[in-house]
């Protein structure tokens, strides 16, 4: 099943310009090793290698942000088989905006911060972390600094919304603060952009999946009881 929504003109224009800037960079970049023939110069085959090397990564880099643009842009449609990366490096399958036990597994173990995120963009209520009174599994990561004020990246342990009444949000609907399943006790600490830029390229959490998210963030809300 593909998706029949047309994204906005002008932002898939901005996306094409930026890829044809950049690419007519890099061929500037790496015609300066080749002839006229576009053969390449005698003794120029160590520089040629490393500029297409440093050129490979800006390309990648560059990609990584079209596709988020464009996963932005373009919703996926309800209904569509998914498999998105779990805990311990488990493929999940779940099915977009359908709510049932395999979505609630898939952002539990190992996507509850795509989740989060996807709720934070729709609501604008912050993101936040739960967090561990001491290292869980890495006392050593420690060692390399703070990513939160007084809490370093092995004390963190799962990722919710902050609703305006209080309640802690993740995929399995609202909690009371330290009464969130599997992080029963935890305190909440608010997540910023740094945090968040963290996580989503850690290690030690999953590429979020945020397009697949995102198809759960209605139902989701639809669930939950209203505020006070």
């Amino acid at each position: 099943m593909t998706s029949t929504v047309e994204p906005p003109a002008a932002a898939v224009a901005d996306l094409l310009r930026d890829y044809w800037e950049l690419a007519d960079k890099q061929r500037k970049t790496l015609d300066q090793y080749r002839d006229a023939d576009g053969d390449l110069k005698d003794g120029v085959l160590t520089d040629y290698d490393d500029s297409r090397t440093t050129t490979a990564i800006e390309a990648s880099d560059f990609l990584d942000g079209v596709m988020e643009q464009l996963a932005a842009l373009v919703p996926l449609l309800d209904g569509i088989p998914m498999t998105v990366p779990g805990q311990w490096h488990k493929r999940l399958t779940v099915t977009t905006g359908q709510l049932d036990d395999a979505a609630r597994e898939a952002f539990t173990s190992g996507q509850c911060h795509a989740m989060a995120r996807a709720l934070s963009e729709a609501t604008g209520w912050p993101m936040a972390v739960l967090v561990e009174p001491e290292c869980s599994y890495d006392p050593d990561q420690c060692s390399y600094g703070d990513v939160v004020e007084d809490v370093c990246a092995c004390q963190l342990v799962h990722m919710v919304v902050l609703r305006p009444d209080g309640s802690l949000i993740d995929i399995n609907g609202a909690h009371a603060p330290g009464a969130v399943p599997g992080a029963t006790g935890l305190i909440a600490v608010e997540a910023d952009e740094a945090l968040w830029r963290f996580v989503s390229s850690s290690p030690h959490w999953r590429r979020p999946a945020l397009a697949v998210a995102r198809t759960f963030v209605k139902p989701l809300l639809s669930t939950l009881p209203a505020t006070a």
